[in-house]
Formats: structure tokens, sequence, C-alpha cells
């Protein structure tokens, strides 16, 4: 009997879905000030619907994955994008910072969905480097959203207030929404799924946790990452503050930086197909060092300024977006289908979990230095070269001699 091919769902659809999520992770930017006076509270305060965001979405990661594997993707992904919607809505309306924080909380439980069971979805149907290349394409959402958010925030804080940067995430939210009813499919077979239990899900994860490769795919993208997280938390200080740079040029260094990640991501989805996989995601950890050890020389030597500042943040993101969509499709790879939404939603929060571990410790610290900017850039590109030497190559290496005794 001839397997039926899977359903595809619209690789446009996926991407807005995605794109929507990480459009609201920073439009609001230029409007915290005006937050901060409207509702009365101080900046500080204000500055906590970062972390709720990232811990929101990190958590709910591990639920939406494995919701997936039991109802399917598209009642899943859909009612997700409807709490994206309704947060959204419940954001702008807020009257205190409590209301506030808590639509932000739902706003990423949400917004999580649509990138765990986007994953899950792609790896429904496709697998190795067919998948890389469709994450490719999808990994641009999450460059391209966080880098344009602000530019568009600060024109609508200056034609209304700081309400209309959560209006626009939430029409874009219901217009995707009524987008995709009628046009996305499912595409989990009933006979895959698996029914509803919580100790199964736990063993999921368990049972996730003791696959190394997995875990040394999901470590590796956590630390790479973790360079765009140093930057958009230290360089506002070294850049604003220490070097004088207006917030208007700062503005524009913010858009140029994903810039080198999209270029990656292109030229990663071109190559999969003639490139192994581990090649690209080794080749993207060296660069990635390269940008690290450059930032750190720069700041030792005291040569630091915002152009060698935005060419090693650069370096570092090209690295990130050649590995990034290659470990993705090589994680998933090393699960079986049914649990590909679990994979996914644990390779999404410890992704997450590095993000706010990262920027947390950064914006404690009292004095950000360009040292402190080398220090942890350098840190957490090493981090990923670790991961994928000692989890990934060498237990590969101790597979394949073992194969040959």
């Amino acid at each position: 009997m001839i397997k039926k091919e899977q359903p595809r769902p619209s690789l446009l659809l996926l991407f807005v879905m995605m794109l929507a999520s990480q459009l609201a992770l920073t439009i609001f930017l230029p409007a915290v000030v005006n937050m901060a006076e409207d509702l009365g509270t101080s900046l500080n305060n204000i500055q906590l619907i970062i972390p709720a965001y990232l811990v929101a979405f990190a958590i709910m990661q591990l639920v939406a994955g494995s919701l997936s594997d039991t109802f399917g993707r598209r009642p899943i992904i859909l009612c997700g994008l409807g709490l994206f919607t309704l947060a959204s809505f419940s954001c702008g309306l807020a009257d205190n910072i409590g209301q506030l924080l808590i639509g932000r909380f739902f706003q990423a439980m949400g917004a999580c969905t649509t990138i765990v069971v986007g994953r899950a979805i792609v790896r429904d149907g496709s697998e190795g480097k067919a998948a890389a290349r469709t994450l490719s394409y999808l990994g641009m959402s999450l460059a391209v959203g966080p880098a344009i958010a602000p530019f568009f925030g600060g024109f609508l804080v200056s034609w209304f207030d700081w309400r209309a940067t959560f209006f626009s995430t939430a029409i874009l939210g219901l217009a995707t929404l009524i987008a995709a009813i009628p046009r996305f499919v499912e595409t989990l077979p009933k006979e895959d799924r698996r029914s509803p239990d919580l100790a199964g899900m736990a063993r999921k994860y368990i049972e996730l946790l003791h696959n190394r490769l997995f875990i040394g795919y999901s470590l590796t993208i956590a630390f790479l990452t973790g360079t765009f997280q140093t930057f958009i938390v230290a360089a506002p200080i070294v850049m604003i503050d220490q070097m004088d740079v207006s917030p208007e040029l700062f503005g524009f260094y913010v858009m140029t930086v994903p810039s080198s990640f999209i270029l990656a991501s292109f030229v990663s989805a071109r190559l999969s197909g003639r490139v192994h996989l581990d090649k690209m995601i080794a080749a993207g950890c060296i660069i990635a060092l390269t940008g690290g050890l450059m930032q750190l020389g720069y700041s030792v030597f005291g040569t630091s300024g915002p152009i060698s500042i935005l060419i090693a943040i650069l370096i570092s993101n090209f690295g990130t977006g050649l590995a990034f969509a290659n470990c993705y499709a090589q994680a998933l790879s090393m699960v079986q289908p049914h649990v590909a939404g679990a994979a996914s939603a644990l390779t999404g929060f410890i992704h997450m979990g590095w993000a706010f571990i990262i920027s947390f410790l950064l914006a404690n610290i009292d004095n950000i230095t360009t040292i402190h900017l080398g220090v942890s850039q350098t840190a957490t590109v090493v981090g990923s070269a670790i991961a994928f030497v000692f989890l990934v190559k060498l237990f590969r290496f101790q597979l394949k001699n073992e194969q040959v005794k």
C-alpha cells in the first residue's frame, strides 16, 4: 500500500504566524517611557514585561508541543493564535502594570504555539535537508520580527500612543487567524496521535533528555542565539550612554543586525541539498566564535566603537543564521514523529530559557561596559562549540566505532 503524502499548510501562513509573535516581543520598546507615565509606574516595572514574555514563552512550549501530539497541530495552533490575539487586545486596554503583565504573559503563551507547533508541522511533512530548507525560510521571521518591530512601534507611538503597539499585533493576529481557519490543514494523522497522559508527557521529556544528540543540537542553537540577546541588553547602555550614539542611529544599528542572520538563513537554505547539515553547523559555530573573540579583543585593547561592536555582532549573527535551521532540523530528526511536538517544545524551552538567563544576568549588572559585552558574547558562542563538539560530534564518532566493532 502506498503511503499517502501528508498535506502541507501554507509556508506563508506559518511565516506570518511566527512573525506576529516576534513583532510582539519588541514593538513596544519605543513606548516604555510613555507606558510608565500613563500607568503610573516605574521604568523598572515596565521592563518586567520582557522577562514575563520570555518566561511564559519558555514554559508554554513544553505544554503546546505535547498537546499538538495529542490533539493534532491545527486546533492547537489556531487556539494559540486566538489567545495571542485576545491577550494583545487586553494589553492595549490595561489600566495598570498588573493587568499589563498578565496580558503579556498570556500573549506569550499564545504566541509560542505558532513556533513550537510550526516546527512540528514542518517535521510532519519533511525531514533532514528538506526540513532544514523550510526551517531556514521560516527562521527569517524570527530575525525580521524583533528588528523591524521597534521601527514601526516608534511611528505608532508618535501617531497614537503606546496602546497602538499592542492593538496592531492584535489586528495582525486576528487577520492571520481569519486567513488560517479555512486554509490551515492538519498534518498529524489521527493514527499517529497519542492519548492525553500527563505521566506520558513527563516520560516524553525524560526520554528526550536522555537523547544525547537531540540535547546536543538543542544546546548548540540555544547558546548561539544568546549572541543576539547579549547585544540587545548591553548595546543600548554601551552605545547610547557611553559612546553618545543617538537613539535614532542606534535604532538603525538594531535593524541592520538581523540582516546577517537573514543572509545566512538564505545561504543555508540554498546549500542544504548539497552540504551536510553538520558541516554547516560547524561552520556556523566557527564564524560565531570569530565574532565573539573580535568583540572581546576590541574591549580588552580599548578599541571598541559603535562600528566595531556592530561588525562583531554581525559576524556572530551570520554564524547563528547558518546553523539555526540546521540544528533544529537535526534535533527533530533524532526523534520519532509522534514526539516531534514535544521535541520541538523542549528545544524551544532550552532556547528561550537560555535567552532569559543571559538577559537576566546582564540586566542585573550595575554598570555594563564593553568588557561585559565581549565576555558574554564570547562565552555563549564557546558554549555552543562545546555542546556541538562533545555532545554531537564525539558521540557520533563513538557510535561509528561501536558499529565497526
